[in-house]
């Protein structure tokens, strides 16, 4: 049974003056989803994951989430690449800013914590933490509000290799088990194809290319048809991709 939240874009464009980042988006996402969306360096992506989090002001079109078109939707958080912790408060604190409105908010917290291996850390002030430690404090914050839509904006970009494939496994387990939908936008192709059911490319503002991701979880690159999709995105977004790769029932054929 999923938790999540159904979005649904309509036509949806963002214009800042002249420059047209978005134009003219359709796009469902089914509640429980987990959507990659990838592209170069401005072409529009974490415009649009802002757009959806009510963090910017779309120009023209509509984003909905379970049919309603409303500026302060309960339920949905954000993960950014900065921790964006505050150094003031102890790391138990942090992960409770989301949750203070809450009476008894602290096993709120607590549970969360727990939830990303950090629970023995929770008096500690966040200076003293590694930067993985801190993502998965911010992690813990936004699953302490109890999602159902989680939107991570590059979270993991600065993180080291290592700390970085146990952050995505992390991700992909508490998704799996509460069934959130989740968008992230990520530079990574094999980060997209890791934990996403479908990735959207966004190429100078349009959407390019909806690739469902078929492949059984846990994923790993040493599967043929993982390399496979990470050609086919890899492609797109080099500008190398001929008229047959980019057809869908060839994309079918192969995942």
């Amino acid at each position: 049974m999923t938790n999540g939240i159904n979005i649904e874009l309509v036509n949806l464009t963002k214009r800042f003056g002249k420059n047209e980042v978005l134009k003219g988006i359709n796009l469902i996402i089914p509640a429980g989803q987990f959507v990659a969306i990838v592209g170069k360096s401005g072409c529009g992506k974490s415009t649009l994951l802002r757009i959806i989090a009510n963090l910017e002001q779309k120009t023209d079109g509509e984003s909905l989430k379970d049919g309603i078109q409303q500026e302060d939707f309960s339920g949905v958080r954000v993960m950014f690449q900065e921790d964006r912790l505050l150094p003031w408060l102890s790391v138990l604190e942090n992960v409770g800013v989301g949750t203070k409105l809450i009476k008894n908010w602290q096993p709120l917290a607590l549970k969360a914590l727990d939830q990303v291996g950090l629970k023995d850390r929770a008096n500690e002030w966040p200076h003293v933490l590694s930067g993985g430690q801190k993502q998965r404090v911010a992690l813990a914050r936004a699953l302490s509000a109890k999602p159902r839509l989680l939107l991570l904006d590059e979270p993991l970009g600065a993180l080291d290799a290592l700390t970085r494939l146990e952050m995505q496994n992390l991700i992909e387990e508490l998704w799996l088990n509460q069934k959130y939908t989740s968008l992230l936008v990520t530079h990574d192709v094999a980060e997209a194809i890791t934990l996403a059911d479908r990735i959207i490319l966004i190429e100078d503002g349009n959407l390019a290319l909806d690739l469902p991701v078929k492949l059984p979880r846990p994923r790993t690159r040493s599967n043929p048809k993982f390399a496979e999709l990470e050609e086919i995105l890899l492609q797109h977004l080099l500008g190398q991709q001929n008229e047959k790769s980019t057809k869908p029932k060839e994309l079918q054929a192969i995942i």
